[in-house]
Protein backbone atom coordinates (compact mmCIF):
# COMPACT_ATOMS: atom_id res chain seq x y z
CA UNK A 1 0.00 0.00 0.00
CA UNK A 2 2.71 2.49 0.96
CA UNK A 3 5.49 0.95 -1.07
CA UNK A 4 6.69 4.34 -2.21
CA UNK A 5 7.63 5.16 1.40
CA UNK A 6 9.96 2.26 1.90
CA UNK A 7 13.70 3.04 1.57
CA UNK A 8 14.14 0.38 -1.14
CA UNK A 9 11.80 2.14 -3.52
CA UNK A 10 13.28 5.62 -3.15
CA UNK A 11 14.88 7.00 -6.23
CA UNK A 12 18.13 8.89 -6.22
CA UNK A 13 18.23 12.25 -4.39
CA UNK A 14 18.06 14.18 -7.66
CA UNK A 15 14.66 12.65 -8.49
CA UNK A 16 13.39 13.40 -5.00
CA UNK A 17 14.60 16.99 -5.25
CA UNK A 18 12.92 17.37 -8.64
CA UNK A 19 9.67 15.94 -7.24
CA UNK A 20 9.74 18.36 -4.30
CA UNK A 21 10.44 21.31 -6.58
CA UNK A 22 7.53 20.35 -8.82
CA UNK A 23 5.30 19.94 -5.81
CA UNK A 24 6.30 23.37 -4.48
CA UNK A 25 5.71 24.96 -7.89
CA UNK A 26 2.27 23.36 -8.05
CA UNK A 27 1.40 24.68 -4.59
CA UNK A 28 2.59 28.18 -5.47
CA UNK A 29 0.55 28.08 -8.68
CA UNK A 30 -2.56 26.95 -6.79
CA UNK A 31 -2.10 29.72 -4.21
CA UNK A 32 -1.65 32.29 -6.98
CA UNK A 33 -4.88 31.14 -8.66
CA UNK A 34 -6.72 31.29 -5.34
CA UNK A 35 -5.36 34.77 -4.65
CA UNK A 36 -6.41 36.01 -8.09
CA UNK A 37 -9.89 34.51 -7.72
CA UNK A 38 -10.31 36.17 -4.31
CA UNK A 39 -9.11 39.49 -5.70
CA UNK A 40 -11.53 39.24 -8.62
CA UNK A 41 -14.42 38.47 -6.26
CA UNK A 42 -13.48 41.43 -4.06
CA UNK A 43 -13.27 43.76 -7.06
CA UNK A 44 -16.69 42.64 -8.29
CA UNK A 45 -18.17 43.24 -4.82
CA UNK A 46 -16.49 46.65 -4.59
CA UNK A 47 -17.78 47.76 -8.02
CA UNK A 48 -21.28 46.58 -7.12
CA UNK A 49 -21.29 48.50 -3.81
CA UNK A 50 -19.85 51.60 -5.51
CA UNK A 51 -22.61 51.50 -8.14
CA UNK A 52 -25.27 51.12 -5.43
CA UNK A 53 -23.81 54.06 -3.52
CA UNK A 54 -23.77 56.21 -6.65
CA UNK A 55 -27.43 55.36 -7.33
CA UNK A 56 -28.34 56.18 -3.72
CA UNK A 57 -26.49 59.51 -3.93
CA UNK A 58 -28.25 60.41 -7.17
CA UNK A 59 -31.61 59.56 -5.57
CA UNK A 60 -30.82 61.63 -2.49
CA UNK A 61 -29.79 64.62 -4.62
CA UNK A 62 -33.06 64.45 -6.56
CA UNK A 63 -35.21 64.41 -3.40
CA UNK A 64 -36.54 67.57 -1.82
CA UNK A 65 -34.54 68.77 1.16
CA UNK A 66 -37.15 68.93 3.94
CA UNK A 67 -34.78 70.61 6.37
CA UNK A 68 -35.04 73.84 4.41
CA UNK A 69 -38.76 73.99 5.23
CA UNK A 70 -38.06 73.90 8.97
CA UNK A 71 -34.92 76.02 9.10
CA UNK A 72 -35.70 78.46 6.38
CA UNK A 73 -32.18 78.12 5.00
CA UNK A 74 -30.30 75.72 2.79
CA UNK A 75 -28.38 72.92 4.48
Amino acid sequence: MFEYLSPRSLADPQDILEYLELHQAAQEFRLELEHRANLEAYCQWYYQVAAENQRDLANMRSEINLLTLFNGRSV
